[in-house]
């Protein structure tokens, strides 16, 4: 017969007393054992929301997040709905889960709120996913293991039930937050308030959209640039915060169109770079990494797909940005599978592809090392008259690897950057062996300046003296995707990068082919795009030379000593 239990009374007995009555009565030490797995169950599922774990770790940062518009991009299946809609019932109730209890920013609660959610579809959405992620009474998941209750507690109902909280008219939730703040006295002053959401989808009309202030707006998917600019507007005069969470479309969705806005104004603008703006926040979430999912059926998943389809459906990338030209680039560890020289997504050190085992990791942004004095420096250089010259350092090593030690973006005259160019190496201690320029603007001609007058030509005339690169496109292109895939005796690429150069990391990143040329209706035309272009052309010059350490070494002599060359 189960007894009734006091969990409080339970509580207050020490480990000797409740070891001394557990082994004075073991029946009564299973049944209490039984009541109180039920109190915890019971509790859990009332207040699923103070159990919260994130189930991907990378989305623990949109609750971090303090970023007025924050972009959660993320492959299918990588939590990104479920890590919205738990920020969103802190937000509106005021509760911190216990794990995140140490972190989470208090600044954030500003109770009561005014919130909405927009989706794609009432029916397909909001009814039988949305809603379900919110009540108290319903279980998500893929089965009674794997899942949680709905977010907002019980407790925070209006009557405790939700069709006494929730409008199906007005489709808004009603949740009630407790409020409190200490008096000078250090009295405790509580006040219960009421948070309001309104949830909408993208198909109603855009001065649907229009209306009060809001102070938290969370787009379920992608929305069109109008409704989101609208949605800039309702929580300007609160500070208030957008959170974004979807998978931009593959080559085959039908919002493909309607993407590239959001990636301009708001995704690149939130990402690590010299286009950071502390107003944005980009967040990746890999499917890979949401710890609910099978790993076994996410790599079987993966066979079935494209390496682009891979890249968007996996790993949230844009369409534009699978498509990059050096897609094998990567500032994060990847594996490579030396048997199928190809990037993988192993399983237990196993390609999913071969079944081999010879796998290994591999990145090209490496912290700053040592470089040893005798190791030839090529400068390289992308000038341009009406913006700013593309500069970078490369350092050959004995064995022909190439690394990338410094960067500049510099604009004005020849002479003004010659010596920025000048301090840099001096400070440094570099004294190039060789210096390369791009051909085509170098060679340009402007009569009206001076008759015979180059860019080349200033530049030699202040003392930046450079030979004329040679402009392979495509051969260069592939001269660099060889330096880029990992060498199997040494199981690092060829070519590898300083993190400390973002620009060029950052534009190797986005370099990217024409729209187009992915469209099926067409043959693929090699045409790559002009933005991010300058920092990648300097590598794929450097390749098209085909400098070698003791080409360097022997056949070119730098123009002063070497004396203190490589010094940091």
């Amino acid at each position: 017969m189960t007894q009734t239990v006091d969990v409080a009374d339970l509580a207050a007995l020490s480990i000797d007393e409740l070891t001394a009555r557990a082994q004075a009565d073991p029946e009564w030490f299973a049944s209490v054992s039984q009541a109180f797995l039920g109190s915890i169950a019971e509790d859990q599922q009332k207040t699923q929301l103070a159990y919260y774990q994130v189930a991907n770790p990378d989305g623990r940062a949109v609750h971090l997040s303090t970023a007025r518009e924050v972009a959660v991009v993320g492959g299918n299946r990588s939590s990104k709905t479920d890590t919205a809609l738990a920020e969103l019932s802190i937000r509106m109730t005021g509760h911190i889960p216990q794990s995140l209890m140490a972190d989470y920013p208090r600044e954030k609660l500003k109770l009561p709120i005014r919130a909405r959610v927009s989706c794609n579809s009432l029916t397909d959405t909001l009814e039988p996913i949305i809603k379900k992620k919110l009540r108290w009474d319903q279980w998500d998941g893929a089965d009674e293991t794997k899942g949680h209750w709905g977010w907002i507690p019980k407790h925070c109902l209006i009557g405790g039930t939700w069709e006494r909280s929730y409008s199906d008219k007005n489709r808004v939730l009603s949740v009630c937050s407790d409020n409190y703040w200490r008096s000078p006295s250090g009295e405790k002053i509580s006040v219960s308030t009421i948070s309001t959401c309104q949830f909408m989808s993208y198909d109603q009309e855009l001065t649907s959209f229009t209306g009060t202030s809001l102070h938290l707006v969370i787009h379920d998917e992608l929305p069109p640039s109008d409704i989101y600019r609208e949605h800039r507007i309702r929580v300007l005069d609160t500070k208030g915060q957008i959170i974004s969470a979807f998978t931009p479309p593959d080559e085959t969705g039908a919002q493909r169109a309607d993407t590239a806005w959001f990636f301009d104004e708001v995704y690149e603008k939130g990402l690590p770079g010299p286009q950071y703006n502390p107003r944005f926040q980009t967040i990746t979430l890999m499917t890979e990494n949401n710890r609910i999912l099978s790993v076994a059926e996410i790599q079987e998943l993966a066979k079935t797909m494209t390496e682009e389809q891979r890249e968007v459906r996996l790993h949230g990338r844009f369409l534009h940005l699978a498509g990059i030209i050096y897609s094998t680039f990567t500032a994060r560890d990847r594996h490579w599978c030396f048997r199928c020289e190809r990037d993988i997504l192993p399983q237990s050190g196993v390609c999913q592809w071969c079944q081999g085992t010879d796998v290994d990791t591999y990145r090209h942004v490496i912290e700053p090392c040592h470089i040893e004095p005798n190791w030839p420096v090529v400068f390289v250089i992308d000038p341009h008259p009406r913006k700013k010259d593309a500069c970078g350092w490369f350092v050959i090593t004995p064995s022909d690897d190439i690394l990338m030690v410094a960067e500049l973006s510099v604009s004005g005259t020849a002479l003004e950057v010659h010596r920025a160019v000048t301090e840099l190496e001096d400070r440094r201690h570099w004294y190039p062996a060789r210096r390369l320029m791009d051909p085509n603007i170098a060679t340009e001609s402007n009569d009206k300046l001076r008759r015979g007058w180059t860019l080349r030509q200033a530049y030699d005339e202040v003392g930046l003296r450079c030979d004329l690169a040679v402009d392979e496109l495509n051969p260069g292109i592939e001269r660099v995707q060889d330096l880029l895939r990992p060498d199997r005796a040494t199981r690092r690429p060829r070519f590898q990068v300083f993190n400390t150069c973002p620009q060029f990391i950052h534009s190797m990143q986005r370099w990217s082919w024409d729209e187009w040329t992915r469209q099926s209706d067409r043959d693929p035309k090699e045409s790559p795009r002009d933005k991010w272009k300058d920092f990648p052309d300097l590598i794929r010059y450097l390749a098209n030379a085909r400098v070698t350490y003791n080409g360097l070494r022997r056949g070119f002599q730098p123009i002063r000593s070497v004396a203190g060359y490589g010094a940091r």
